[in-house]
């Protein structure tokens, strides 16, 4: 967790901490670049083993000798560590937290939770959930911070922090065709049940948010469980 002023407003922000940001751009390209250097001998002594199957690709990697072979293989292991090292920093979901706003930035895609918007924020495991007066999901996504620097955080900007989520109790596991569900709502976790077995993460979003506007919240559990229960409105 950092602190700034942005725009002269004090803010945090929450994301890969420094460490992990060096673990991620020097750990990576390092990791990639030992594997690959060593590669043919690897795939070499795995051949030996007997209960190691025949593979082609093995066979392959085996072959491939000289002196620049295991230099070039470094190289690319690399250029490959490197390029994952970007891609998880990239990715990764980036909160900055100030007295008046939350902006939240994942991929290319940006968004803002204004103060008065917000009557609740915990952690579930490894997502971070922010929920509003009338115990709507205004976000609920996996957060690189540890807790107790998220929950410092908004505290430390007068956000609602509480331990764990107030409306634990009510959430129900979805089975198809629930009775106490409207037609609608079956049909759309129906699809989003899809949608998860087929990790269409913006599908799955976009269903979530069209549940909710029919009055009901959905998280994941295990296996592809979805859970559900209503909106609690003061």
């Amino acid at each position: 967790m950092t602190h700034h002023d942005s725009d002269s407003i004090p803010s945090s922000e929450l994301g890969f901490s420094l460490v992990d940001r060096l673990l991620l751009i020097i750990g990576a390209p390092l990791l990639g670049a030992v594997l690959g250097f060593f590669l043919p001998p690897l795939a070499g002594w795995l051949l030996s083993l007997r209960w190691v199957p025949e593979h082609g690709a093995l066979r392959q990697i085996d072959s491939w000798d000289g002196p620049l072979a295991p230099l070039l293989l470094g190289l690319t292991g690399l250029a490959l560590g490197l390029l994952f090292a970007g891609f998880a920093i990239f990715t990764t979901m980036k909160v900055t937290v100030t007295d008046e706003w939350i902006r939240i930035q994942k991929d290319d895609k940006k968004r803002t939770i204004v103060r008065a918007e917000v009557d609740a924020v915990f952690v579930d495991g490894k997502k971070l959930v922010i929920l509003d007066r009338e115990s709507r999901q205004l976000l609920r996504g996996t957060s690189e911070a540890k807790a107790d620097d998220i929950a410092r955080a908004f505290t430390a900007h007068g956000y609602p922090w509480v331990k764990t989520d107030p409306y634990e109790a009510l959430y129900r596991r979805w089975v198809p065709d629930t009775p106490d569900l409207p037609g609608a709502v079956n049909a759309l976790l129906k699809a989003r049940e899809a949608a998860l077995k087929k990790k269409a993460g913006d599908d799955i979003a976009e269903l979530q948010d069209e549940v909710q506007k029919l009055g009901f919240v959905v998280r994941d559990g295990k296996s592809g469980r979805q859970y559900w229960r209503p909106l609690v409105r003061p």
